[in-house]
């Protein structure tokens, strides 16, 4: 099988043409592993891929995850996680704000999931064009960055990380934190970890789930905390992904920090659906 390949002009990012994901053999296969572990952002073109298809495909990368937002997994497939704005008789049918905060999938837990597949059935458009694009950030380019003595800082710590930040606001919130703090209690990670596959040094924080940092003060925490949530989406570290009907884009967790753009509302559509892979824990 003959994969188009391109990569972006930024520090992550590629595109792959030509291929349908179902009559995927193994060497093309290992090529697209390999080029997520390389690029880690890759959008995968063109596919009209039904839910089981797009399961298939995802386990090809792991064990799958199912997300505990009960109410928008799908109904035939909990595998996957449903991203959409539309209503049916009034209720949303799957998450309408996911993305919010710049963060990377799974920092709750103790074993963080290693990639996502967002796959964009419905895309929203404005004035003829596509709009809902989705905003990555280069994890490893951002930890390259830093001052030395930063660098050295950073590899000593960790970071504390909940769904605080993601769920605080909600309605019923002290209720609904109650329950999720139970189910996923604060987890420590290093503010800095070994990507598992290429080796390469990574940031590991983020807005949307990294709470303080262990081991130093209070407020010396803080400020680094609120320091390096600012470095690592300076311009320079950032991929946008602009969506088209058909797209599959698989992102790493372990090497990137994602956000959507929120410049779109009814009646304008978006409807994605998402599987994702568990990863390990990071020591």
């Amino acid at each position: 099988m003959s994969l188009s390949i391109t990569h972006s002009e930024r520090p992550i990012g590629a595109r792959v043409a030509n291929v349908r994901l179902p009559d995927l053999d193994e060497d093309a296969f290992r090529r697209i592993l390999d080029l997520v572990n390389e690029r880690s952002v890759v959008t995968i073109e063109g596919q009209d891929l039904s839910e089981q298809q797009q399961i298939d495909f995802a386990r090809r990368f792991g064990e799958l995850q199912k997300i505990f937002l009960k109410d928008a997994l799908s109904s035939r497939y909990p595998e996957l996680f449903v991203v959409s704005n539309i209503l049916e008789n009034g209720k949303p049918i799957g998450s309408t704000d996911a993305g919010v905060y710049w963060h990377t999938d799974g920092a709750y837990l103790a074993r963080p999931h290693s990639v996502s597949m967002l796959y964009a059935i419905e895309v929203p458009e404005k004035d003829g064009k596509a709009v809902g694009d989705t905003l990555f950030a280069a994890m490893g380019a951002a930890y390259d960055a830093l001052p030395q003595a930063t660098r050295e800082q950073v590899d000593r710590l960790r970071g504390v990380h909940s769904l605080h930040y993601r769920y605080a606001t909600k309605a019923g919130a002290a209720q609904d934190m109650a329950e999720l703090t139970r189910q996923f209690p604060p987890v420590s990670h290093p503010l800095a970890i070994r990507h598992p596959a290429t080796g390469r040094k990574c940031l590991y924080l983020s807005e949307g789930y990294t709470t303080r940092i262990e081991g130093l003060p209070e407020d010396e925490g803080e400020a680094l905390l609120k320091a390096l949530c600012e470095h690592v989406v300076r311009p320079e570290f950032q991929y946008r992904h602009r969506w088209a009907p058909g797209d599959l884009l698989i992102w790493d967790n372990r090497a990137t920090l994602h956000r959507a753009t929120f410049d779109y509302a009814l009646p304008q559509r978006r409807l994605m659906r998402r599987a994702t892979v568990s990863g390990e824990a990071f020591g």
